[in-house]
C-alpha cells in the first residue's frame, strides 16, 4: 500500500505495531510473519479504524476483476491467517469483527501519527551581500555543525538498539498447549496439548501441517522431552498413580520407567533422565532431583548434600557437556545464585551475583527469587530463564562466563507481551527459542460441600468476576459473606461478596497492601494484615463488616514482624495470629487483645514457640479447646507439618506425616476434621483427617477431598500463597484456569 501525506507510517493497536512502509506487523516489538495479501487486509482496515471495510472495497483493491483467483476463497483464507496471527477469535473477536456478508472492521482502538510534510516558511526577501560574506558565514556555520556534532555525539549516550526478532506461532488451537520440545534436527516440536478433551503428547512439523497424536489415554500426559537420538519422547502421566514414560517419537508402545517425577529432561547423551521428584517450585519447597536411566533400575536421588547447605534448592537443568548439573539456589550468604556439580563428584562452581549485576537486575525491575526457569544455551555461555520484572513473567537471558558461570552481560529481554511466557526449549543449534505464551486467570470457586462428613456435594462455580484474579478467600461463619483480594488496574482492593444475593462492596482500596483477611466468629469485623507499601512498615488492623475506619491493633513495625491475623476468639475479643517479632525471631503463636489497642503487641499471650520451627496459620476448633498450625523446621524449610495444640498451651499433637508440604489448617464446623492444603500428589489439592475433640487424638488416614489434577484448571499452584476457607455447607478456594499456544523466536544466535 502506498504511503500518503495523511497516512501513518507506524500504527498501533493494543500490543501490536504495524509499519505500513516496511509491511510489518510486530508484537510487542517483536516481528511477526504474515504474508502480503492478509496483511494488506489489515493494513485497509486500520485505514479506517472502526468503520465497516466491505468485502467489495476489499476486491476491488486487493483482487480487481482482471486477476483469475477464487476472491472468496482469498479473502476468507487472509482472514483467517490475519486471525491466527493476532491471536484472534471470530466468535469472540477483540481486534476484528465480522459483519456477516458485509465486510470486516477494528473494533480496538487504534493508534498513529499521521506523517504529513511541514507547511514551507515564508520565503525571505533576498538582499544583495558580498560573495566573500557569504563564504564566511558557509565556512564558520559548517565548522559550527561539526563541533556541536562532535560534542553530541561524545556527551550523548548510546543504548545498543534491540535486536529485531521473527516471533512465529506455532500451535494454534483452543486450550492450552504447552511444553514444547524440539526433535533433534529442529524440524519437529513435541508438546501436550487438550485438543481431544484430555493432555496427550503431539508432535507437529515446525513449517506447518497437522499435528500427530502421540499417546491417547484417558489420564493425563504431558512435560514431554525429545531423547537427543530422535528415537523417544520422555513424558509425565496421571496415570496409574503417576509416574514417567517413553514412548516411540510417532507413537507406540508406552513403558514406565518410574512411578513418580516431574519435568523430565534428557542427559545430552541420552543415557539418563534428570527429573524433579514434586511438581511445585516454591520457595518453600525446595526441589529433590533425580537420575533414572531406561535399563530397569530405579531413580536415585542426586544432589542430597545440596539440601543440607543451602537454605532453597529451587531449579535445575543440565549442563552441555552431560556430566553437571546446574540448579538455582539460595544460600544463607550471600543470596542467590548459580551453582554446578559434576554428577559424579568433583569440584563445585558457585556464582552469585556482583554488586554491579545486581544493580543491572534491579534497574530492570527484577523481584527477589526472579527465576522460575532456566535452560543453558548450546555452548554454555547464554542463560536463558523465565524472569518476574516489574511484575510479569517474560524469557530473558545473560551472557556467562561458561568456567566460572559468571554473568558479565544482560540481562536481555526476549519477550515483552504481558505474560506469563514459560515452558522454554531451544533448538539443538540454539538459533530458535520455542515457548507457551499463556493466559492466567484465578477466581475464587464456591463448591457445595458437607464440611462434618468431608464430602463435595456437586460441581463448584466461580463467584468473583471474570478478567480480575481474586485471592485469600475467607468465608463468614454462616457461609453467607465471602471477603476477599483483587487487583484493578495494578492496584489491591480488598472486596466483600454477598454469596445470597451476589452484591459486591469494595472495602479498600489505597496505598496500603492487605493480607489473610478473615472475619470474626460473630461476623461483624474483619481483621488483616496492612502494609504501608512505601514505607515497609506494617500493622495487624481491624475493620468493621460494612467497612469504614479502620482501627490500629498492633503498633507499627518494619517488614512482616507484626505478623498476620489467622483467627478469633470465640468472643470475638481477641485476635489468633503468628509473629516473628519477638527473640530469637522464630514465628510464634500468640493471643491480641482488641482491648490494648493500637499497641496489643505488648500484651499479647503467646499459645506456642519453638526455636527450631516457624509456626504459622493458627486456626481455634469452632469448640474453642484446640488450635491447629503448620509447623516448619526454620533451617531447612521442608517438609512442614500440620500440629494440634491445646487452647491453653502444651505437648503438640502431629496431624500429617511430615512428609509433604502440608499448609493452611481448617476445622470443620463440628471440630472433628482438620482440612489442608497438600501438594502430595503432584497438584495441589485439600486433604481431610478426622480429629477426637475429646482425646485430642487424630483417627484414622489423610484422605483426599478435591480432584482438581488438570494443568488447565487446578487450584491455585503456589501453595505458600493458597488460601481456602469453609462453612457447613460450603468450600471457597482459588482456581486457576490457564489457556495458551505455542510461539516460537528465531534468530536467536543474534
Amino acid at each position: 500500500m502506498k504511503e500518503t501525506a495523511t497516512q501513518p507510517r507506524l500504527v498501533r493497536f493494543g500490543v501490536f505495531e504495524v509499519d505500513l512502509r516496511s509491511g510489518e506487523l510486530r508484537k510487542s516489538g517483536l516481528r511477526i510473519r504474515l504474508q502480503d495479501q492478509p496483511f494488506q487486509v489489515l493494513a485497509m482496515l486500520l485505514e479506517r479504524p472502526g468503520e465497516l471495510v466491505t468485502r467489495e472495497e476489499l476486491q476491488k483493491r486487493l483482487w480487481p476483476k482482471d486477476t483469475f483467483v477464487d476472491f472468496e476463497h482469498s479473502l476468507n483464507t487472509s482472514v483467517k491467517k490475519l486471525r491466527e496471527a493476532l491471536g484472534d477469535d471470530a466468535d469472540n473477536p477483540r481486534f476484528i469483527e465480522t459483519l456477516h456478508r458485509r465486510g470486516y472492521r477494528i473494533i480496538y482502538p487504534v493508534e498513529g501519527a499521521p506523517v504529513a510534510p511541514p507547511s514551507p516558511a515564508p520565503k525571505p526577501v533576498p538582499r544583495p551581500a558580498p560573495r566573500w560574506r557569504w563564504a564566511a558565514i558557509a565556512v564558520a556555520g559548517v565548522v559550527l555543525l561539526a563541533v556541536a556534532a562532535v560534542v553530541a555525539y561524545m556527551l550523548w549516550p548510546h543504548p545498543q538498539p534491540p535486536v529485531q526478532r521473527t516471533l512465529t506461532r506455532v500451535t494454534f488451537d483452543p486450550g492450552l498447549q504447552s511444553d514444547p520440545t524440539f526433535s533433534p534436527d529442529g524440524q519437529f516440536i513435541a508438546f501436550s496439548s487438550d485438543r481431544s478433551g484430555n493432555f496427550d503428547i503431539w508432535v507437529q512439523q515446525i513449517g506447518g501441517g497437522n499435528p500427530v497424536q502421540v499417546t491417547n489415554n484417558p489420564a493425563h500426559d504431558w512435560q514431554p522431552d525429545w531423547s537427543p537420538d530422535g528415537k523417544q519422547i520422555v513424558f509425565r502421566s496421571e496415570r496409574d498413580g503417576g509416574g514417567l514414560y517413553v514412548v516411540p517419537a510417532l507413537g507406540g508402545y508406552e513403558r514406565k520407567i518410574s512411578s513418580f517425577g516431574y519435568r523430565p529432561r534428557w542427559s545430552p547423551d541420552g543415557s539418563r533422565i534428570l527429573f524433579s521428584g514434586s511438581l511445585q517450585e516454591t520457595l518453600a519447597e525446595p526441589q529433590r532431583v533425580y537420575v533414572v536411566s531406561l535399563g530397569g533400575n530405579p531413580p536415585r536421588q542426586v544432589l542430597t548434600e545440596l539440601h543440607k547447605e543451602h537454605r532453597f534448592l529451587s531449579l535445575f537443568a543440565w549442563h552441555p557437556d552431560g556430566r553437571r548439573v546446574l540448579y538455582w539456589t539460595h544460600h544463607d550468604e550471600p543470596g542467590w545464585g548459580l551453582c554446578m556439580v559434576p554428577l559424579g563428584g568433583g569440584k563445585r562452581v558457585k556464582s552469585d551475583l556482583t554488586t554491579d549485576m545486581e544493580k543491572q537486575f534491579k534497574a530492570a525491575g527484577f523481584e527477589p527469587g526472579f527465576l522460575a526457569d532456566f535452560l543453558l544455551g548450546p555452548s554454555g555461555d547464554a542463560l536463558y530463564f523465565q524472569g518476574k520484572a516489574r511484575g510479569v513473567w517474560n524469557l530473558w537471558r545473560v551472557t556467562l562466563d561458561p568456567e566460572t558461570l559468571r554473568v558479565v552481560a544482560g540481562p536481555e529481554r526476549l519477550t515483552t507481551g504481558s505474560g506469563p511466557d514459560t515452558d522454554m526449549a531451544l533448538s539443538p543449534t540454539g538459533k530458535k527459542l520455542a515457548f507457551t505464551m499463556r493466559k492466567e486467570t484465578t477466581r475464587i470457586w464456591s463448591v457445595p460441600f458437607d464440611a462434618n462428613r468431608g464430602q463435595i456435594r456437586g460441581k463448584g462455580e466461580p463467584v468473583t468476576a471474570a478478567g480480575r484474579d481474586a485471592f485469600q478467600p475467607d468465608l463468614s461463619r454462616d457461609g453467607k459473606e465471602l471477603v476477599f483480594l483483587t487487583y484493578r488496574a495494578g492496584m489491591q482492593e480488598l472486596r466483600r461478596r454477598s454469596l445470597e444475593d451476589g452484591r459486591e462492596t469494595l472495602l479498600a482500596a489505597d496505598n496500603f497492601l492487605r493480607f489473610t483477611p478473615c472475619w470474626s466468629r460473630d461476623g461483624k469485623f474483619l481483621a488483616y494484615h496492612r502494609r504501608n507499601s512505601v514505607t515497609g512498615e506494617n500493622s495487624i488492623v481491624v475493620m468493621p463488616k460494612r467497612g469504614g475506619d479502620e482501627v490500629i491493633l498492633t503498633s507499627p513495625a518494619s517488614h512482616e514482624g507484626r505478623g498476620f491475623p489467622w483467627d478469633w476468639s470465640l468472643d470475638s475479643e481477641w485476635i489468633l495470629g503468628n509473629s516473628r517479632h519477638l527473640p530469637p525471631r522464630k514465628s510464634v503463636i500468640w493471643l491480641l487483645p482488641l482491648s490494648s489497642a493500637p499497641h496489643a503487641e505488648t500484651r499479647a499471650r503467646i499459645v506456642a514457640s519453638d526455636p527450631e520451627h516457624d509456626l504459622d496459620d493458627p486456626h481455634l476448633s469452632p469448640d474453642g479447646r484446640w488450635i491447629a498450625f503448620k509447623a516448619t523446621e526454620a533451617a531447612g524449610g521442608v517438609p512442614s507439618t500440620i500440629y494440634v495444640v491445646a487452647a491453653s498451651g502444651g505437648d503438640w499433637v502431629r496431624i500429617t506425616e511430615g512428609k509433604y508440604w502440608d499448609d493452611r489448617p481448617r476445622w470443620s464446623p463440628d471440630s472433628k476434621t482438620i482440612y489442608f492444603a497438600s501438594s502430595r500428589t503432584g497438584f495441589v489439592n485439600i486433604w481431610g483427617r478426622r480429629f477426637d475433640p475429646v482425646k485430642g487424638q487424630p483417627m484414622g488416614e489423610s484422605f483426599p477431598v478435591t480432584s482438581f489434577e488438570d494443568p488447565a484448571q487446578m487450584v491455585f499452584p503456589e501453595i505458600d500463597g493458597l488460601q481456602f476457607s469453609l462453612a457447613a455447607g460450603c468450600l471457597v478456594l482459588p482456581i486457576t484456569e490457564v489457556t495458551g499456544s505455542i510461539w516460537m523466536l528465531e534468530e536467536m544466535d543474534r
